[in-house]
């Protein structure tokens, strides 16, 4: 076969898999550093109609350059195999010199040596890769967890985060740190992943079998969840990231002063209860004494004729705080229940004639009842020696 022969002669790294239907799969090569998986299934061969082709990850090399449509032509309008795959090769060949020419003369500047770890990179098959239009930010995905870096034009630090699923933690280098190469990026991205599972299955358990108040939408960066326990307290569970399992983690208890006291007396009581054999849902329930943890009602409305919601700060009335952070006090008073955010609360009772300081807590009138309530001018943590249990 003529056309065989021309195929194995220009496309050494293509093989014949399958003679009915004709199909080919293997690597067209563009240049010494790129090469681009493909497979080629021709049905009525050697015609090419009904032809169908398959790229491999490499295609994003070719994303915003009008690539789509002009393989399209070629495929709708090609004489043979031969000829369809020197046409490819050349069309794709054209838009990598162009791509390359483009990222040199802009600020980002995409070099050839970075073209190459981008090649590298996406031969490695755990790893998912993309970049948009003009290859000025390179994602990459590991295990649904991602990073987005960006090229610069500077040989001591080549790349630069853009953004970043991980949550920072004070034991691991900056991320910016750890990124020579996009080869690099991908290693220490897989290495805090796989150290992050057994943390991220912990707050998955939290997530399913709890009232998830804060973050409203958990990402993989929120190494905290605060619960719902009832109208007048939640805990804010913080894991250990390192050791998530094994250890107590840090809980602070937020709510009107009579229920968080409680709590506290509770908690205090049944520490030694914690087994690390069970998931933090099921120590909770063991520490709190109770059989069930409340789940958030299915048919949960809000009441868009009101002034603002059950949860919102009824001193702001806003959800977050210009910190970011929920409301988290609440008033007594059972007829009341009103929630506030600690710096609205504060303030406010700054301002309130007849106020009282008693061991750093601020105590006045509620805004909405009168009636009495107080905020944390400090927050102290209790801590016991030897472990590490925190209740606030």
């Amino acid at each position: 076969m003529a056309e065989y022969s021309e195929i194995v002669k220009y496309h050494p790294l293509l093989v014949l898999i399958s003679e009915k239907p004709m199909t080919w799969y293997g690597f067209l090569l563009l240049n010494k550093d790129t090469r681009v998986e493909i497979k080629l299934r021709v049905p009525h061969y050697p015609e090419l109609r009904g032809a169908k082709v398959r790229f491999g990850q490499q295609i994003c090399l070719f994303q915003g350059s009008d690539f789509e449509n002009k393989f399209n032509d070629l495929l709708a309008n090609g004489t043979s195999v031969p000829s369809f795959l020197r046409q490819l090769q050349g069309l794709m060949e054209g838009i990598i010199k162009q791509k390359t020419s483009d990222m040199t003369s802009k600020s980002h500047f995409f070099n050839k040596d970075m073209l190459k770890e981008l090649t590298t990179l996406l031969k490695e098959p755990e790893f998912q890769v993309e970049g948009n239009n003009d290859l000025s930010a390179v994602k990459i995905i590991y295990n649904n967890i991602s990073v987005t870096l960006k090229p610069e034009n500077m040989s001591s630090n080549p790349w630069t985060l853009l953004s970043s699923d991980l949550p920072e933690l004070p034991v691991w280098r900056l991320f910016d740190k750890c990124i020579p190469t996009l080869v690099d990026a991908a290693k220490t991205l897989k290495t805090r992943v796989d150290a992050l599972e057994e943390t991220w299955r912990e707050l998955a358990e939290i997530d399913e079998s709890c009232w998830v108040i804060d973050p409203p939408k958990p990402k993989p960066c929120h190494l905290y969840r605060r619960i719902h326990i009832n109208s007048a307290l939640s805990l804010l569970i913080k894991v250990n990231p390192l050791q998530p399992h094994s250890n107590f983690p840090e809980i602070e208890l937020l709510g009107s002063d009579k229920q968080v006291s409680k709590c506290r007396t509770v908690l205090s009581d049944n520490m030694c209860k914690w087994d690390s054999d069970r998931t933090i849902p099921e120590n909770i329930m063991e520490l709190l004494e109770i059989t069930e943890l409340p789940q958030r009602p299915a048919d949960e409305t809000k009441d868009t004729g009101a002034i603002f919601d059950d949860d919102e700060c009824c001193i702001c009335f806003s959800m977050e705080s210009g910190d970011g952070k929920l409301p988290s006090e609440i008033c007594n008073n059972e007829k009341c229940r009103k929630h506030f955010h600690s710096s609205c609360l504060l303030e406010w009772l700054q301002t309130v004639a007849g106020k009282h300081m008693y061991f750093d807590r601020c105590h006045g009138t509620c805004p909405v009842c009168k009636e009495n309530i107080s905020c944390a001018v400090k927050f102290p943590l209790f801590q016991t020696s030897g472990s590490r249990y925190y209740f606030t």
